[in-house]
């Protein structure tokens, strides 16, 4: 088990390499230190010198990741990070808190590590993490919405990305995997106008379109569809199923679902309302008022990926099953294939246990894009990421 001691040791090892670096680039590049003033080099060091690096640096984050020992420990695996039992936080050093939150300063997604970050209102100058006694004392929203912990920051675009990439692969023959930006709406118009080039090369077998995407302008939750449509029939689908992530148990239908059929008419027209099915899984618990915002679930990209994998999964293995089966059927063969929420006898896993498994998808997603920022080289040298 990786203790809280080991990891304040391989921190302090890591706040060495990076100073030992800005110490070479501050005598390299004085011209560009424009915070330092009448700062000691010690006291620069301490305060400003990473803030001048990044202002005055191409891509800062990927000059970091040159160095072999700076970019072994930005890169390192879950299982050399110390998770904050009641938190749920990984232990950073100062220095690392900064660089994630410079990075995510710089505005730019490929500078943007997944979850490491607080949003910059809630940065010191530096690039520390404010404490929250210094917010207005009138923001509550500030003070206690997301993006405080680690297991309570909304997904960025990265993370959609790296989803995307996952579940589209599974695309092919009469499957396509629709993971993209936008709402549901803009997918179901593609569905339409995707038909009707099928009809048109005379495809008459059914087409299966597996749809992730937010819900609506309105409402940007997260959710998953199932469209089956006869190229024969372009205008109306054979089976709709619909996949939400909220904690309820069916028939009770989430709060939302009301912006389902209302984007499914838009398309569709009224009459689609009758067809819809609701095949939501109850995976993401309801944030309460007055919770500590470290519990609160923000995890539905994970959710609604797991639910895009299955649903394709299935379509491939069956789809006599996804056209013709029972909803109980296809909830029973979809949890087989949820493993990370599901237990073997198919009871949904314990709380702890998801927010444990969401925290490592979380810590992973960082890894995968720092990874990506390396120089080959690094990536394939001798030490691990």
């Amino acid at each position: 088990m990786y203790t809280k001691e080991m990891a304040e040791a391989a921190n302090l090892n890591f706040e060495f390499e990076v100073n030992q670096y800005l110490r070479d680039w501050i005598f390299e590049h004085e011209d560009e230190t424009l915070l330092q003033f009448d700062q000691s080099l010690a006291e620069y060091l301490s305060n400003n010198a990473l803030r001048d690096f990044f202002l005055h640096s191409f891509h800062p984050l990927k000059h970091l990741l040159q160095q072999s020992a700076i970019a072994c420990h930005l890169g390192r695996d879950a299982s050399e990070v110390y998770f904050d039992p009641t938190s749920g936080d990984p232990l950073f050093s100062l220095i690392e808190q900064r660089i994630y939150n410079l990075a995510h300063r710089m505005d730019s997604e490929k500078m943007h590590i997944p979850f490491r970050s607080v949003q910059p209102c809630k940065q010191t100058e530096a690039g520390d993490n404010s404490d929250i006694s210094t917010y207005p004392f009138e923001s509550e929203e500030i003070r206690y919405n997301s993006g405080n912990h680690f297991t309570s920051r909304p997904a960025n675009q990265n993370v959609f990305e790296e989803n995307s990439k996952k579940c589209s692969a599974k695309s092919g023959g009469n499957l396509c995997v629709m993971f993209k930006r936008g709402f549901l709406e803009d997918r179901l118009q593609e569905i339409k106008e995707q038909v009707i080039i099928t009809n048109e090369a005379g495809e008459q077998e059914l087409q299966y379109f597996v749809v992730c995407s937010r819900h609506s302008p309105r409402e940007g939750h997260f959710g998953t569809s199932l469209v089956i449509m006869d190229p024969l029939n372009r205008y109306f689908p054979v089976r709709v199923l619909v996949c939400d992530t909220l904690l309820k148990e069916l028939p009770n239908h989430p709060r939302w679902w009301h912006h389902f059929i209302a984007e499914y008419s838009n398309v569709f027209g009224n009459a689609i309302g009758e067809i819809i099915e609701d095949l939501s899984l109850p995976l993401q618990k309801v944030n309460i008022k007055g919770d500590d915002p470290f519990r609160h679930d923000w995890d539905c990209p994970y959710y609604v990926t797991s639910m895009t994998d299955a649903l394709a999964d299935l379509i491939l293995k069956d789809p006599g099953l996804m056209l013709n089966g029972g909803l109980d059927e296809i909830h029973h063969e979809m949890k087989k294939l949820m493993q990370d929420y599901y237990n073997s006898d198919l009871t949904i896993k314990e709380r702890q246990d998801i927010r444990s498994i969401n925290s490592l998808k979380r810590w992973n997603s960082g890894q995968i894009l720092i990874k990506e920022l390396m120089p080959y080289e690094a990536r394939n040298s001798s030490y691990e990421v």
